[in-house]
């Protein structure tokens, strides 16, 4: 359950600061969500990309 709630919580803050990134690039609020919304799943998918480096790195030097 803690990880459903950690992960609730991280993709909207991770939205709202990529509106906050995008937004000093547009000059609408419709581009501006247009533009938010994939930079935050590619963002999520880095995130995500970064954990399981980690994990492989940890099975590597520490051992399964």
């Amino acid at each position: 359950m803690s990880l459903l709630f950690r992960i609730a919580v991280y993709v909207p803050v991770l939205f709202l600061i990529a509106l906050v990134v995008v937004g000093q690039h547009h000059t609408t609020a419709r581009d501006t969500v247009r533009a938010a919304v994939p930079r935050t799943l590619r963002w999520v998918f880095w995130s995500f990309a970064l954990v399981v480096g980690m994990l492989l790195l940890e099975i590597v030097f520490i051992g399964w």
